[in-house]
């Protein structure tokens, strides 16, 4: 069978594109498509060894992560190990079932002709198919992963982007009404918020506070108290310039809010921040329609 490195390249970025939107879809992680499209696009070009010498299977196998890897870092980014991990395994699952689905349509299908080699795989098939396959296993993939994840409710998540000093983080927030944190001197709503995620806006008040440090008053700085199971305790919170929040039935934007940071992780990756729901009260006057 003849090998065309254009084609091989175009459909190794077709298929990967569609891997890593439903692993973004199915751990409810927000990214980018342009980072898509870069995890996508060093998953094509890696197809590429189909046309060197067959390496040993432990080789083949150790390439196979690093490049993984390098997707999974490329498309999601790394904010910590937990979070990581889940999505490396949640694309190698998601990409197994892709496989194992496409390669059954394609039989049943119309004979193909197919390559594996150095871990890489060339279909002699007609893009057309390619497309109907791809597009019919996602659809299956995002709906067994549907009915069995276990994920909160699409109504309780928002997405939200803050802004502080130039900076923007776009992280995934719950929205808890167990959540009831206000500063007590403004009555403004306290979100809460993983150091990990927020480390790229957090003051160096808020970063010194957090390390046990001895620090002076801070315009930059706030203290809120807040009570859990095993007590209460203390929590420093800053002011950003603005945030924006998308929910399901909300979309919001306020600069009359606080950010809460903690050093505990808030879930395993599902989201960075618990809201307030409080900041959807529309006779508050902070609150603003984005349009």
């Amino acid at each position: 069978m003849i090998v065309y490195a254009d084609v091989l390249i175009v459909v190794n970025l077709f298929v990967n594109y569609m891997l890593l939107m439903c692993s973004s879809m199915i751990m409810k992680k927000h990214t980018s498509r342009l980072r898509i499209l870069l995890g996508a696009t060093i998953g094509a070009f890696y197809g590429l060894v189909i046309f060197l010498p067959e390496f040993h299977h432990v080789v083949e196998i150790l390439l196979r992560l690093i490049v993984t890897v390098l997707i999974v870092s490329g498309t999601f980014g790394f904010k910590n190990f937990p979070s990581f991990f889940r999505s490396f395994f949640t694309f190698l699952g998601v990409s197994f079932a892709f496989g194992g689905i496409m390669y059954v349509l394609w039989v049943t299908v119309t004979p193909i002709g197919m390559i594996y080699s150095n871990g890489a795989v060339y279909f002699d098939i007609d893009l057309s198919i390619l497309a109907i396959s791809t597009v019919v296993s996602f659809a299956v993939v995002s709906a067994v992963s549907h009915f069995t994840a276990r994920r909160a409710p699409k109504d309780s998540v928002a997405l939200v982007k803050i802004f502080y000093k130039g900076k923007t983080v776009s992280l995934t927030a719950l929205i808890d009404t167990g959540n009831t944190l206000c500063e007590s001197f403004s009555g403004y709503p306290v979100i809460l918020g993983e150091f990990d995620s927020l480390e790229k806006i957090v003051p160096d008040t808020v970063r010194e506070f957090l390390d046990g440090e001895d620090i002076s008053a801070s315009p930059e700085m706030r203290l809120v108290m807040h009570q859990t199971v095993s007590g209460t305790g203390i929590l420093p919170v800053f002011r950003p310039d603005s945030i924006e929040v998308k929910s399901v039935s909300h979309s919001i934007k306020t600069n009359e809010v606080y950010i809460a940071v903690t050093k505990n992780n808030l879930s395993r990756g599902e989201y960075e921040l618990i809201l307030n729901p409080a900041i959807f009260d529309e006779e508050k006057i902070y609150v603003q329609a984005v349009k």
